[in-house]
């Protein structure tokens, strides 16, 4: 969509006349609309409708410095100028590199579905929708639903001094299940597209925990690993995957380029989704570019266990000598909740499913146990050496069936030996999306593994 963006055609102006000692500038916009409902039986409860727009500006001269603004009438000049002048306490050693043109005339960039303007829908359609979840979801399983359905549209624009001039529009619609203790998580690109049947196929698998809890048996097992499980492990793991972590030799796997790494059943991509790609139904989570205005495609991190690359944003690719892959981001500081701190980050970073259910995986491990929660996701990890330590519970199985939960557990052991363990990949899988990175998101697959140790 080349049309700019209204909130940033003053800044496109603007570039025309940098201020002295600026050698290039870019401002980019990102607008989220959001409409929610909740249903809890027969009941509407709260709706809500909100909408933000959050400007980045960025100005270099011999470094880059930045500003954050959500104040829209602010003059584009001098939020320019004070990025330039920002720039003098950057500790970077030389300016940020920008995008360029030439990242636009890519097969991966030529693609119209993100040029159809999103528009909301009304809020008696999202609650008819919720009524007809929350009621085929009731009838299903046998008891109350409460059940949150919400439409999120976000519109980014980019402007820059390299001739860069890009508007993507994306919507998302998610719905939240809770019931008897069950939560669930949909998400889809099309509000047609939600269904209840992975609520349905979720909370049915709890049947596997119908058994009485016993005392806890530490020891080597043979395990199976829910999908929440392994998400619990991808949410700080794809950090691993990263390119800045591998050029510095902070993950397990730099250096190991085309080297086998994981077992031939792990195939890890990063999604951008959409109707292109080969995860849009999937996921629900779509993108056109990064923040930094690169175009999104689907890459392959891992493939039948061998390491095929690492998620780039333009920092590390000039370093590295190659192109960015389009995953540029923005990290919270430490020092407050706006998303301003530069990052690479995944979209849809996802474990490629195999064909197994979660019943033949239980009935495949025979002695062993299915863990099926585990907690503490970002400090139970080391990312640097791929240790880990999760508190967890998990059912004990023997013959390849539940006999007892035990409670109170810790699994531990290194996320490469795990991953390298693995004998079957199942096909089931829930979404999470990132906890601080509300955009992307973590799926992977239940997975049958050799050994992993548990301690009590």
């Amino acid at each position: 969509m080349k049309e700019c963006m209204r909130e940033l055609k003053a800044y496109k102006a603007a570039m025309q006349f940098l201020p002295s000692g600026c050698l290039a500038a870019e401002a980019e916009a990102e607008k989220q609309e959001k409409l929610s409902v909740e249903i809890t039986g027969s009941q509407t409860g709260p709706m809500s409708c909100s909408e933000q727009t959050e400007l980045f500006v960025r100005a270099s001269g011999q470094k880059t410095g930045m500003v954050y603004t959500q104040k829209l009438d602010a003059n584009a000049s001098d939020v320019i100028a004070q990025a330039l002048t920002n720039s003098e306490a950057s500790a970077a050693k030389k300016a940020e590199p920008m995008a360029t043109a030439d990242y636009w005339e890519m097969d991966e960039a030529k693609d119209s579905n993100y040029e159809q303007e999103k528009t909301l829908v009304s809020i008696e359609a999202l609650k008819n929708k919720a009524r007809t979840l929350a009621g085929q979801l009731e009838e299903s399983i046998g008891c109350p639903v409460r059940l949150n359905l919400s439409q999120t549209i976000l519109t980014m624009g980019i402007v820059n001094t390299n001739n860069i001039e890009e508007t993507a529009s994306v919507c998302r619609f998610a719905a939240e299940a809770a019931a008897d203790g069950y939560e669930g998580y949909v998400c889809a690109l099309t509000l047609d597209e939600l269904s209840p049947e992975s609520f349905i196929h979720d909370f049915l698998n709890r049947r596997f925990l119908d058994v009485p809890t016993i005392l806890a048996e530490p020891g080597v097992y043979r395990a199976v690993l829910s999908s929440q499980a392994v998400n619990n492990i991808l949410i700080t793991a794809w950090q691993m995957f990263t390119a800045k972590r591998a050029m510095s030799g902070a993950t397990p796997f730099a250096g190991k380029e085309n080297k086998k790494i994981f077992s031939d059943c792990i195939t890890i991509r990063d999604y951008k989704g959409g109707a292109d790609s080969k995860n849009s139904v999937q996921c629900g989570f779509s993108w056109k570019m990064d923040c930094e205005g690169v175009p999104s495609r689907d890459l392959t991190l891992v493939e039948n266990g061998v390491l095929k690359g690492w998620m780039h944003n333009l920092s590390t690719a000039v370093a590295a000598g190659v192109r960015s892959t389009g995953n540029a981001g923005r990290k919270t500081l430490l020092s407050g909740n706006i998303h301003t701190d530069m990052a690479i980050t995944p979209k849809n970073f996802t474990i490629e499913s195999g064909a197994a259910s979660l019943e033949q995986l239980i009935h495949d491990c025979d002695d062993g146990v299915y863990v099926f929660e585990n907690y503490d996701q970002f400090h139970a990890l080391n990312i640097v050496s791929g240790d880990f330590s999760f508190p967890c519970k998990a059912v004990r199985i023997k013959k390849g069936k539940p006999v007892g939960i035990m409670e109170g557990l810790t699994m531990t052991g290194n996320v490469a030996e795990l991953f390298a363990r693995v004998e079957q990949v199942g096909s089931d899988r829930v979404i999470n999306p990132l906890v601080m990175y509300d955009s992307y998101t973590v799926s992977g697959p239940a997975m049958l593994v050799k050994s992993l140790k548990i301690s009590g």
